[in-house]
C-alpha cells in the first residue's frame, strides 16, 4: 500500500511535487553531439547527409507547417525538427519515448513534429516524385535489360515503418508482423 502523501497548496509543496514527478531528459543531443558527428556518421545516423537535411530545414523553416507551431513553450528549430523526425523514421525500433528523450523534447512534441513534417514532406511529393520522360523510360529501361531484366522501368518494394499504438482505430495499423506501422511503397528506377 502506498503511503499518503500531505498536500498543501504552498508553493513549496507544489514545487517538491513538480520534482517529485519531472522526468529527467537527455539535454542537447542536438546541439553538442550530433554537430560533433562528421559526414559518415550523420549519414549513418539519420540516412541523408547533413546538407540534405540543411536544405530541408531551411525549406521547413519557410513553410506553413513550421509556422504552425503554437504554444507558450519554446519553438523547436527547423534543424532539431528535422534530424528528430529522422531519427524517428528511420529506425525501426525507435519508440516516440526513445526518440524525445534523445532529443530533450516531449512525447507531445516529438508526435507534432512527425506529424507536421509528414505532411510537409507530403507536399513536396510532385516535386520529387514524377513519371519519367518518354526518352527516360528508354534509358532506364535498357540499364535494366543489362542485368537481365528487359522491360523494366522500375522496381518496386514496401516497407513498414513503425508507430506507437493509435489511439483511433489501432487495428487499421497493426500489420501482418503484429506491430503497428505505416505501409509506405516505394518505386526505385536503376539508381537508386
Amino acid at each position: 500500500m502506498m503511503p499518503m502523501m500531505h498536500l498543501s497548496s504552498s508553493d513549496e509543496d507544489l514545487e517538491e511535487l513538480n520534482e517529485l514527478f519531472e522526468v529527467p531528459k537527455n539535454e542537447n543531443f542536438c546541439e553538442e553531439t550530433e554537430p560533433q558527428f562528421n559526414d559518415q556518421q550523420f549519414l549513418g545516423h539519420f540516412r541523408i547527409s547533413r546538407e540534405v537535411a540543411t536544405q530541408l530545414s531551411n525549406r521547413y523553416e519557410a513553410s506553413q507547417y513550421y509556422h504552425y507551431q503554437k504554444g507558450d513553450s519554446e519553438k523547436i528549430s527547423p534543424f532539431k525538427t528535422v534530424v528528430a523526425f529522422l531519427w524517428y523514421a528511420s529506425n525501426e525500433a525507435a519508440s516516440l519515448r526513445d526518440v524525445s528523450d534523445r532529443f530533450g523534447i516531449t512525447i507531445s512534441s516529438l508526435h507534432k513534429i512527425v506529424k507536421r513534417f509528414t505532411y510537409f514532406l507530403s507536399n513536396l511529393s510532385a516535386e520529387f516524385i514524377k513519371w519519367p520522360t518518354n526518352e527516360e523510360k528508354i534509358e532506364i529501361e535498357s540499364h535494366f535489360r543489362q542485368d537481365e531484366f528487359p522491360g523494366i522501368i522500375g522496381v518496386i518494394d514496401g516497407t513498414h515503418i513503425e508507430i506507437d499504438k493509435p489511439q483511433d482505430d489501432p487495428d487499421s495499423y497493426r500489420n501482418r508482423k503484429h506491430f503497428f506501422s505505416i505501409h509506405a511503397q516505394v518505386v526505385c528506377d536503376h539508381k537508386r
